[in-house]
This record gives structure tokens, C-alpha cells and sequence, in this order.
């Protein structure tokens, strides 16, 4: 057996980001292999035997096997690292707190990831345009609207405290708001939400790496943000 999991992807990512921050909240060492979708590392063979798909991230299990989708990667670590003796907060047990965690969960994929963020991002590092077109603002608008409404009856994304759902929806929401940026008056609820996950240091520390640091400095030089 390996000594340790191996996650794929690149650190410019909200969904690989996501997992690094279920993997730190739960103090997992793992190793991580950098794969460039923009360079098109992502659609080799030997990548696409690790994920059919060519989507990052892909985690490799200690007993080498692998699984695709941050969401169920999520899920996984959640469960295969949770603490003897902890209680199940991070990824409830119950039923239907099990079930409003994937909720929250694919809601972060199929709606602000999906129809957000990729559409957004891919032309800004392609340099197809320098801007977000008005479509995809619109849906951004959207986004954090019902984010708003989901967080009008939590504290955090899917509870009354943090789970892996809100590791999901931060990342996708740091990235929105970097284009976009939400404030206290239109959006309440998600901006003290937003503050308060970005002072759990190993969120901090995920978000602001300086891979990250890196991306954003780059996209400072020619994005005009919405």
C-alpha cells in the first residue's frame, strides 16, 4: 500500500482546491501531482486511466484506486479520515443531514461551478477576452442570490455549523467574487458566511497559496472584473 493518497490537479483550481482543504481540515497527508489543464495534461492516456472523464481533481488511494469529482473525493476523505472518537459535524451521518450536505454539494457543481466559474475562467486564461461576458454575470448574480437564500436558514452552508459542503461552495464563491465581488448591503448573509470561512486558516492558507497568489497576480494585468 502506498504510505500516503496522491491528489491530481492544479492548485489554480477551485474543485482541487476543495479537496485540499477537506484534506487539511482533517490533517491528511497526501501527496500532490500537478496536472495542467490548460497544457492539456488532463487528457493524456495516463491520466484518463486515473479519470474517464479528464476532469481534475482525481484522487489515488492509499491501495491504489482512484475516484474522480472533488464532490465524492470530498466525501470520501470525509469519511476514510474521520478522528476515532470525533463526532460526525463535517459530514452528519443522519439521513437528511447527510442529504443537505449533497445538496449544498451539487449545488457548488452544477450551478456556480458549471454555469459560473468555468464559463467564466476558461476564455480569461485562454485569453479568448479579457472580460466576463454579461450572461455569465448574470448568472453569477444568480449564484450568490441563492447562496443568500440557502444561508437565510443556516449559519453555514448546510448546517448550523461547518461541513464539507461549505468546502465546496468557498472555493467556487472566492473565485466568483474575485470577478464579481458581493458586499454587506446586497448580500448579508453570504458576506458575513464568506468572512467567517476565510478566517479558518486552512482555508486562508489553501486559498492565498502562493500558486494562487501567483494566478491572481496574473489575471490583475489584464481582467476587467465586473
Amino acid at each position: 500500500m502506498a504510505s500516503k493518497p496522491v491528489l491530481y490537479g492544479s492548485l489554480t483550481s477551485p474543485t482541487v482546491n476543495a479537496v485540499v482543504i477537506a484534506l487539511r481540515a482533517l490533517d491528511v497527508d497526501y501527496e500532490l501531482r500537478d496536472v495542467k489543464p490548460l497544457k492539456g495534461e488532463n487528457l493524456t492516456e495516463e491520466y484518463l486511466n486515473k479519470n474517464p472523464t479528464g476532469t481534475i481533481p482525481a484522487l489515488e488511494t492509499e491501495d491504489h484506486q482512484f475516484i474522480g469529482d472533488s464532490h465524492a473525493i470530498i466525501s470520501y476523505v470525509a469519511d476514510r479520515y474521520a478522528k476515532e472518537g470525533a463526532d460526525d459535524s463535517l459530514y452528519p451521518r443522519d439521513f437528511y443531514k447527510r442529504a443537505k450536505v449533497h445538496q449544498l454539494q451539487h449545488f457548488a457543481n452544477s450551478v456556480m461551478f458549471a454555469t459560473c466559474v468555468k464559463p467564466a475562467f476558461r476564455p480569461l486564461f485562454s485569453r479568448l477576452t479579457n472580460k466576463v461576458p454579461e450572461e455569465t454575470v448574470k448568472a453569477i448574480n444568480e449564484a450568490f442570490d441563492m447562496m443568500q437564500r440557502f444561508l437565510n436558514k443556516n449559519k453555514w452552508a448546510a448546517a448550523d455549523h461547518v461541513t464539507i459542503a461549505d468546502f465546496s461552495c468557498i472555493t467556487c464563491i472566492f473565485a466568483l467574487y474575485y470577478l464579481k465581488p458581493f458586499t454587506a448591503e446586497s448580500h448579508p448573509r453570504l458576506m458575513d458566511w464568506y468572512q467567517r470561512m476565510m478566517d479558518i486558516p486552512y482555508v486562508n492558507e489553501t486559498l492565498y497559496s502562493d500558486t494562487m497568489k501567483g494566478t491572481l497576480q496574473f489575471l490583475d494585468k489584464y481582467v476587467i472584473k465586473a
